[in-house]
């Protein structure tokens, strides 16, 4: 049941970190009233997920804000933070789930045979996407919540690898690999050396992210059995 219990809470987290947290509240961390409504989302997706309740959720909770505020106050932002932070709230949700295992196993929906599965491809994809695309834009120092052509197209990259893996068809990957190197040197004859950096820089984190992402659920899925 322990991976079961890490597919929940992994869902809820990127949830409450990439889907709920608006623009405002990354803006404003360090306001009482954003990391409030923040940390109140995270902990109201994890009963979400689980149609149940346990104390390790509150905790978890803590250990997002804790993790939050050093993030804020402490680390001060750029992309070695951005991934210290996601690495930390992993560590901590892999914690929660050798500290308790069976939370799963108590939940009502323990019953569905298929669905702890479908949370963490769910989340990976989710994770992928949008995770990778606040990780390009912290690169940049630009807005993480813009809008714009490049930004899609790194949705449909990224997600495309995990959804490979999820369909138990990993070896395209590599098409999506050289689609992406093919993007790039038609890209670079068109910009400066300026622009030319950024594409490469932005198109290699972007590439680098999701195939971690793929890989990781490649690796874990067996699990399921």
């Amino acid at each position: 049941m322990a991976i079961s219990t890490f597919a929940a809470l992994f869902l809820a987290h990127v949830i409450a970190d990439y889907l709920l947290q608006t623009g405002w509240m990354v803006a404003n961390k360090r306001r009482a009233l954003s990391i409030g409504l923040h940390i109140g989302a995270v902990f109201v997706m994890m009963p979400l997920a689980t149609l149940s309740f346990s104390p390790w959720f509150v905790a978890l909770a803590a250990m997002h804000l804790a993790i939050d505020l050093t993030k804020t106050h402490v680390l001060r932002g750029g992309l070695v933070a951005y991934v210290a932070d996601q690495a930390l709230h992993l560590a901590s949700i892999l914690l929660v789930v050798w500290l308790a295992p069976g939370l799963w196993a108590v939940s009502s929906l323990a019953e569905v045979d298929w669905l702890p599965r479908f949370y963490l491809i769910l989340a990976v994809l989710l994770f992928s996407a949008r995770g990778g695309q606040y990780a390009v834009a912290t690169l940049f120092c630009i807005d993480p919540e813009a809008d714009s052509r490049g930004v899609r197209i790194g949705w449909v990259e990224r997600s495309a690898l995990a959804a490979l893996v999820a369909v138990g068809a990993p070896w395209p990957m590599l098409a999506v690999v050289a689609a992406k190197a093919g993007h790039v040197a038609f890209g670079l004859p068109r910009r400066d050396a300026r622009g030319r950096s950024r594409l490469i820089r932005g198109s290699a984190l972007s590439m680098a992210w999701g195939l971690a992402c793929a890989l990781a659920l490649w690796a874990v899925l067996p699990s399921f059995g």
